[in-house]
């Protein structure tokens, strides 16, 4: 997702901490798969809103062509009402 947003130097230092915290939760969505569980489970409302509380200031950095794929990437991820705010 970083190298096809195409990130500029000033907007390189905003993007760890939303990393960080997608790794995580794609790290507890492959425990909740071994676990014979719904990976969806990892997407309630809680986790959007931390991934959004996150992503805000990097979001802030984005131009509007990088928002455009962000929203269409969070909305496959399954966090339309996410998208919409962004």
């Amino acid at each position: 997702m970083r190298l096809s947003l195409r990130l500029t130097r000033e907007q390189e230092p905003y993007w760890p901490p939303l990393e960080q915290a997608l790794l995580e939760i794609s790290a507890q969505q492959s425990a909740m798969v071994r676990a014979g569980q719904d990976p969806k489970e990892a997407l309630g409302i809680g986790a959007g809103m931390r991934i959004y509380g996150v992503a805000r200031p990097f979001l802030d950095q984005l131009r509007e062509d990088q928002k455009a794929q962000v929203r269409a990437r969070a909305r496959a991820m399954g966090f339309g009402s996410i998208a919409s705010q962004i």
